[in-house]
């Protein structure tokens, strides 16, 4: 009877384990993106930004000759080499003035370099992102910006 006991007891005796976790894949932002200075008639337009950060407009936009700031978005993605990884870029975005007025701007249409997806060949890769926005007949005039960011995801494969 002893040795029942026994038995039962050392099989309820906690066993010491350990855990362990692997991010194989991580996104870090290096350059925010920023489409610069524009001109807007009242018929309004658009500016597409390139992922190489140049501009061009169409409808009522003028470029003037003072840029600005105008830069594509840039990330670094990182991880083990030979990983490949899926990039998902945000459908739309808003860009909000309220020093002036409350008014909006949306941004659509983002792409990237690489797009859709990448590997990661020396365990890091820069991912560039443009986009275009969409300025509306008379826009008010003021610095549209936004609090939050845009999501930029990537998973690996």
């Amino acid at each position: 009877m002893k040795e029942k006991i026994l038995l039962l007891l050392l099989f309820f005796l906690p066993f010491a384990g350990s855990l362990m976790a692997q991010v194989p894949i991580s996104i870090s932002k290096n350059t925010d993106m920023n489409f610069g200075t524009i001109a807007a008639s009242s018929g309004g337009g658009t500016v597409l930004l390139s992922t190489s950060g140049s501009r061009t407009p169409s409808g009522g936009i003028i470029l003037p000759s003072f840029t600005g700031t105008v830069t594509a978005a840039q990330f670094t993605v990182t991880g083990e080499p030979g990983y490949t990884y899926a990039i998902t870029l945000p459908a739309n975005f808003t860009l909000s003035e309220s020093e002036v007025g409350p008014a909006s701007m949306v941004v659509n249409a983002f792409t990237s370099t690489p797009s859709a997806t990448g590997i990661l060949t020396a365990g890091t890769q820069t991912v560039f992102v443009g986009a275009t926005l969409n300025v509306g007949a008379s826009q008010t005039t003021g610095s549209y910006t936004n609090t939050t960011g845009f999501q930029v995801t990537v998973n690996y494969n």
